[in-house]
């Protein structure tokens, strides 16, 4: 018989934090990053492990409330241990919400069913140093053309054509070719991506300031949901026509023809729905507090685009 591997015991974690001082997920050499943190932190515990696979690879600034996590350890830890252990040696802007024990080849990455994203913009007269950290900050040099006088902006609507925007994200949902919302340095073949909800809400948290974008995909290509954000603030603020959209959704569309990307720091990975989860139990659905919008029953996994 061959010699049994080293790390047995595959591990599940839901993970926040708040990307601001993060170049990204992925680990990089001589760079802060998530996955980093999280694998010094297993380190500081005197556990022997794998590399730790992160479902979504957000990118530096993004920021988490329900990433998947997943990596093999060479000891069973019981999932509270893993929760204490690893929330007592990470910094302050990493949380562990919760563990599951699971097969110790288990990549999330490959069972994601949706992934749900919610990006802020903030409109006002005045930037709001307390909301900068998680909102793209509009100001009267953001207002729509037909306002006027700049001092009059008190909510969102004074800044953005709400109707139209909301008219744009409609048109996003539903099975599409998104290449011309993709970074240029994107060189994946599959451009297809299915759109269960592109939704816009103000005001938000009872704050007529604050618009909120939730966009739920099967599948997100880089840069994909800043720049559809882009796209459809640009058409809030009359420089792109709503009417528009379906022809940035053909084949032949160029990167050209979207708008602008949205910052990073307004965007938030708020949960994934696996399709798959190999371990005991059910599905590793507790990923986030909240109950986002959920897509046909009939949705099966979709895996990612190398």
């Amino acid at each position: 018989m061959g010699e049994m591997p080293r790390f047995m015991h595959g591990v599940c974690l839901c993970v926040g934090y708040d990307g601001t001082d993060f170049h990204g997920w992925q680990a990089q050499p001589g760079l802060r990053t998530v996955q980093g943190m999280i694998e010094k932190a297993i380190d500081a515990m005197g556990v022997a492990h794998g590399a730790v696979r992160g479902c979504s690879r957000t990118d530096a600034g993004v920021h988490a409330f329900g990433q998947i996590a997943s990596f093999a350890a060479e000891i069973e830890v019981p999932p509270e241990g893993w929760v204490s252990g690893l929330n007592s040696r990470l910094p302050d802007d990493i949380v562990v919400h919760d563990a599951r024990p699971c097969y110790r080849r288990y990549n999330p990455r490959f069972h994601a069913a949706h992934k749900h994203y919610r990006y802020l913009v903030r409109c006002g007269q005045q930037r709001d140093p307390l909301i900068r950290r998680e909102a793209w900050q509009l100001g009267p040099k953001g207002m729509r053309p037909d306002l006027g006088s700049w001092d009059r902006g008190v909510s969102v609507e004074d800044y953005l054509d709400v109707d139209a925007i909301r008219a744009a994200a409609a048109q996003f949902v539903g099975e599409h070719d998104f290449h011309a919302f993709r970074q240029a340095a994107d060189a994946r073949e599959v451009v297809v991506r299915r759109m269960f909800e592109v939704s816009v809400h103000t005001p938000w948290l009872d704050r007529p300031d604050l618009l909120a974008f939730d966009v739920v995909g099967n599948s997100f290509m880089k840069n994909m949901v800043r720049i559809m954000v882009g796209t459809l603030v640009d058409v809030g603020r009359r420089r792109i026509d709503p009417a528009s959209i379906p022809a940035m959704l053909r084949p032949d569309a160029d990167r050209a023809e979207a708008g602008q990307t949205a910052p990073a720091h307004g965007l938030s990975l708020m949960r994934i729905e696996l399709a798959r989860f190999d371990g005991p139990g059910d599905a590793f659905d507790r990923a986030t507090k909240g109950d986002p919008p959920q897509p046909p029953q009939n949705v099966r996994p979709t895996p990612p685009v190398k």
